[in-house]
């Protein structure tokens, strides 16, 4: 019984083709995960300036609006207008205004921060960074 296999793939062959196959697209997507790692991504968009109206933020309130790519948290406190980074400092969840306490909380692992940033207890290894230059509008 002597066959020609002239064109026709044996079995070993199959299967030696199907796994380099898969490990080609193995190697693919661990090489497209390393690249997109290794390259930063684009820079978000900035913005030139935050203009607010006071009237969006009531005595005593808070206001969570994006600023140069990231989310910033103004208040409005008796001392007057402040604005903070809204990322915590231990590992960037949102941090909330609490106006009964005049605290920031910090959800994600009980960080609290007073009304000038500065860390009250919880692991936050440094205090809201604060933003200079905002202007708030009387309508």
């Amino acid at each position: 019984m002597n066959q020609t296999t002239i064109g026709k793939a044996d079995r070993r062959t199959f299967l030696l083709g199907g796994i380099v196959t898969l490990l080609g697209a193995f190697f693919a997507g661990v090489t497209n995960v390393v690249v997109r790692y290794l390259i930063p991504p684009p820079p978000a968009e900035k913005t030139g300036s935050l203009s607010i109206p006071i009237a969006q933020i009531p005595q005593g309130g808070s206001l969570i609006v994006a600023y140069k790519g990231s989310p910033v948290i103004l208040i409005h406190s008796d001392e007057g207008f402040a604005a903070f980074d809204a990322a915590c400092t231990h590992l960037g969840c949102l941090v909330k205004w609490q106006p009964g306490d005049k605290i920031f909380y910090c959800p994600c692992h009980a960080g609290k921060f007073d009304a000038t940033g500065k860390v009250l207890s919880g692991p936050p290894p440094e205090p809201l960074h604060k933003i200079i230059s905002f202007s708030c509008e009387s309508e």
